[in-house]
């Protein structure tokens, strides 16, 4: 049996994590949050909207960790920001490459 949810709830999660990935645009934060609770739904998962949210998020970090570093600007790359860690995208962390 399907359940849904009502639409403010999508619209709750895209807006959290669009605050969170501000470097992608708001449709493709507000189509992966659609696309994951499909998924989930299809999938015969009982779905909730923190499921939604969790599963949407680690999806959205894997594609902001995916962008080449050819098409990161170099502004973004300073010698600070590399020694901390920080990306393009404020508040994500990439994982550093193996030695």
């Amino acid at each position: 049996m399907l359940q849904t949810f009502p639409v403010q709830d999508l619209r709750r999660i895209s807006a959290r994590l669009h605050d969170e990935f501000s470097g992608l645009s708001h449709r493709c934060v507000e189509r992966c949050v659609s696309d994951t609770w499909n998924c989930v739904e299809h999938l015969g998962i009982a779905v909730t909207p923190h499921l939604v949210e969790r599963v949407a998020r680690e999806h959205l970090e894997a594609m902001v960790n995916s962008v080449p570093p050819s098409q990161v600007p170099r502004k973004a790359t300073t010698v600070a920001s590399r020694a901390q860690g920080a990306t393009l995208f404020a508040g994500h962390r990439v994982i550093p490459r193996p030695r």
